[in-house]
């Protein structure tokens, strides 16, 4: 095909989705935008246009950062809330309920139009769970306690998130088998009901299973693959399944292997999505940045060629922010983010959007065969039917009956 026919269809076809769009958040910087030219382009721009929502952290405090909230609000479409929706934040003691930082968090993903992943109602590992809730030793008591902290944490943000991380890391961190966790005491059935419950609070909510280390940590995909379709085959509303993807510095990632490992759940007819991706780099190593940016372009790859795959969540925005710093796993610094500490654009960052442009260019791309009149012609046609929406759309929304 002619480059130069193969551009201007290319050009077309992202054109007409655009002129659908209407006034949507994303119009002005979408019309603007065209696969061929990646730095028109923002990944969450190419990526929406994918069918994949794109998301990062947000914290209360990071709200007033106006560098934060700018890069957060240009380059992403969804959010997860990192830690104002965990237990030990909203109830750290029996009956002490703080949801400032949570409000804080849903109000301005909502006014912002960002949709939102409520994270998490209940989180299996005891290292995460308050003292007062591991003290319990009656369970009866466990499961009422579980259940009241659940219904009011739902209930306030019902209708307001799109979808529930319900049951985070129900296995062991670095095993296979059932999380060590107060909540094993109530055996595996703990989960399903809470699931059942959630259904009821929020019933218009996408729920969600989530765990970390599936994607490295041996035997530990074939267990969580295990314990979801036991769930599912139960009845267990489950909608999606979380890998987090948190990968180890210096691993190498098969690609392969983790599309297979993505595709087992998609098996189950359920969404799955890369939920809390980053990359630490080795320290010191004068090949890093590319390293990892080619690590960030496999598992985004992986992501975009399982067609139930719909999210890929980046945890956390800029290096100086990273979890992985304040806690002190690996050497530091670890600089496992798409953007440095001064919010400058890193490899990965360039890596994953001329993946998605090229993804979104060739998808795009109409078969006409090498025929050059049947492609000027398409590409008339598909510029006429473009404005004619954009028209009927524009006299839908001002009221104007202009031709």
């Amino acid at each position: 095909m002619d480059a130069t026919l193969r551009k201007l269809l290319v050009s077309v076809a992202v054109l007409v989705p655009t002129l659908c769009l209407g006034l949507t958040r994303n119009a002005t910087a979408s019309a603007l935008c065209d696969p061929l030219q990646p730095t028109t382009c923002t990944i969450g721009e190419l990526a929406d246009q994918l069918g994949i929502r794109f998301g990062s952290t947000l914290e209360d405090f990071e709200i007033t950062d106006s560098n934060y909230t700018t890069v957060l609000l240009r380059e992403f479409t969804a959010v997860t809330p990192e830690n104002s929706l965990k237990w030990y934040t909203n109830q750290p003691s029996r009956g002490q309920w703080e949801f400032g930082a949570g409000d804080a968090v849903v109000n301005f993903a909502v006014e912002s139009g960002l949709e939102i992943r409520g994270h998490v109602p209940v989180w299996s590992q005891d290292t995460y769970t308050p003292g007062w809730v591991k003290n319990i030793t009656d369970p009866v008591d466990l499961l009422d306690v579980t259940i009241e902290h659940v219904t009011k944490v739902m209930t306030r943000y019902a209708d307001r998130i799109d979808r529930w991380d319900v049951v985070n890391e129900p296995l062991l961190t670095f095993g296979t088998s059932q999380s060590a966790s107060v909540y094993w005491t109530l055996g595996e059935d703990w989960i399903g009901d809470v699931f059942r419950l959630a259904r009821t609070l929020d019933p218009d909510a996408e729920l969600w299973i989530n765990e970390f280390g599936s994607d490295w940590v041996p035997g530990k995909h074939e267990a969580f693959l295990a314990l979801v379709t036991r769930l599912v085959e139960s009845g267990v509303p489950i909608d999606g399944v979380g890998v987090q993807t948190h990968r180890l510095p210096g691993a190498v990632l098969d690609q392969d292997l983790f599309e297979s490992q993505l595709r087992d759940f998609t098996a189950l007819n359920l969404e799955v999505a890369v939920t809390e991706l980053d990359v630490p780099v080795v320290p010191g190593d004068p090949n890093a940045f590319s390293r990892q940016a080619e690590e960030y372009r496999k598992v985004v790859a992986a992501c975009l060629a399982v067609a139930g795959c719909t999210e890929i969540t980046i945890w956390g925005i800029t290096d100086s922010d990273t979890w992985l710093d304040r806690l002190g796993y690996f050497a530091t610094p670890t600089r496992p983010l798409l953007f440095d500490d001064d919010f400058a654009e890193k490899p990965a960052y360039t890596s994953i959007r001329n993946l998605l442009a090229e993804t979104l260019a060739d998808r795009r791309l109409p078969e006409t065969g090498s025929n050059p009149v049947a492609m000027i012609g398409l590409a008339i046609v598909l510029i006429a039917i473009g404005g004619s929406i954009q028209r009927r759309f524009s006299r839908r929304v001002t009221g104007s009956s202009a031709r």
